[in-house]
């Protein structure tokens, strides 16, 4: 929308760090932007760009961020973080994850996406981009498919088998019908067999089962960003096993008879879920052993490095860190807790020494987003200590309110005639 970038241009600030975002020389700090104001600094520097996240210090605040962007970009997604206390706490059933894996889905497409996240999604391990990756699996018209191995690959996505699917995450096979309903879409796709070839794919409603959409192939994304093969499994729960014993045996050389009794019990009962249960209803209970199944970990920069082409920054993706010095004090609090919390979780027999390492230092993952491509926005202009911003730029702006309604009318015209077409 060239109306939005007109008066953005007439800044030689804007028109210089566009300049160094060319050559990759963007590591810049820039204050003066109120609120209101920041997200549309950062649609225009970010023009020509395909990956961009936009990292704050809170989740209300990137959820405020994301509604505010979508104005500017509809290619907006939010990537929530895990709890780093409490791993298992999704109250709201799939839906953190199903919002999640969206984000790693059209990172893999290669479409072009703004982020919008926190600190504590960057300081979480998870297994490599191209590990999930390399488990999307691909069904066609006139492919041949075994209804068995399907079904054990579908398990081993995360995918919980059903009667009949009604909700994202699910599947089911009867009578050479496959129902999937893969997590990231709105309708489930229906695969119709002739022996073990593929005669038919669409799309239907859960509702009424009537078809949407007859389709040539489609595309199933994994249900988890946990994915482990039988042997990675098996692997995994050994060395479980090995640290729950001598774990036990430290706690009761320390006459904590009760502590060593209840981390014994807590691995039994995850070792024979996960072999009686499958993986796919237990993966959220594997999220804090990690460490346990993957030798080497990666984390969300490295899935936004891996994918991105285009020509700004590391291969045409750039970051944009808001108030640096809340996202610094806030992720040092949060990392306090989280090592308090362990450690007394530790010591009271509720956890393995391998579940206190499980996320990067708020240092550490700071430290990482500080590339060429990095700009910090602060409304006020200020040290950033520890942050390494080759230069600074400081612009004057201002809120202003709206005249009976008039700003509102002007925002509806402008969507009104970005869907029409106009530029």
């Amino acid at each position: 929308m060239r109306a939005l970038l007109a008066p953005l241009s007439e800044l030689g600030e804007y028109e210089e760090i566009r300049e160094r975002f060319a050559r990759g020389k963007a590591s810049v700090a820039l204050s003066g932007c109120a609120d209101s104001q920041k997200l549309h600094m950062i649609y225009g520097l970010s023009q020509g760009v395909r990956r961009k996240l936009i990292v704050t210090f809170n989740d209300l605040r990137a959820k405020e961020l994301y509604e505010d962007y979508r104005f500017y970009d509809r290619n907006v997604l939010l990537y929530p973080a895990k709890d780093l206390i409490f791993f298992q706490a999704d109250i709201h059933g799939n839906q953190l994850t199903k919002e999640r894996i969206k984000v790693l889905r059209r990172l893999s497409e290669g479409t072009p996406l703004t982020v919008i996240t926190t600190y504590d999604a960057l300081m979480a391990p998870q297994p490599s981009m191209q590990e999930w990756q390399d488990h999307v699996i691909s069904v066609g018209r006139g492919t041949v498919v075994s209804e068995s191995d399907l079904a054990a690959a579908l398990a081993g996505l995360g995918y919980e088998r059903c009667d009949q699917v009604e909700a994202t995450g699910q599947f089911s096979i009867r009578g050479g019908i496959i129902d999937i309903f893969d997590l990231t879409e709105e309708n489930p796709y229906r695969i119709e067999l002739w022996g073990d070839e593929v005669e038919s794919v669409r799309s239907f409603d859960v509702l009424s089962q009537r078809s949407i959409e007859r389709l040539e192939s489609v595309r199933i994304y994994p249900a988890t960003e946990l994915i482990l093969s039988k042997n990675e499994l098996a692997s995994g729960l050994k060395k479980i096993r090995e640290e729950g014993k001598k774990q036990a045996e430290i706690l009761r050389k320390q006459m904590k008879t009760e502590e060593a009794h209840r981390i014994e019990t807590q691995v039994k009962e995850l070792v024979e879920e996960l072999l009686e249960l499958g993986l796919s209803r237990n993966v959220v209970n594997l999220e804090s052993y990690v460490h346990y199944f993957y030798p080497a970990l990666s984390d969300f920069l490295d899935c936004i490095d891996n994918f991105s082409a285009g020509t700004a920054g590391r291969g045409g993706s750039c970051v944009f860190v808001e108030e640096p010095l809340r996202v610094k004090e806030h992720e040092a609090a949060e990392e306090m807790e989280f090592r308090e919390s362990m450690s007394h979780r530790l010591e009271g027999g509720y956890l393995l020494p391998g579940q206190t390492d499980v996320l990067f230092s708020a240092k550490e993952a700071l430290a990482k987003a500080q590339l060429p491509d990095t700009v910090f926005m602060t409304g006020l202009d200020q040290r950033l200590p520890g942050l390494a911003a080759k230069k600074k730029y400081s612009i004057t702006g201002k809120n202003v309110n709206s005249y009976q309604n008039g700003f509102e009318l002007l925002i509806k015209d402008l969507l009104r005639w970005k869907k029409e077409g106009y530029r």
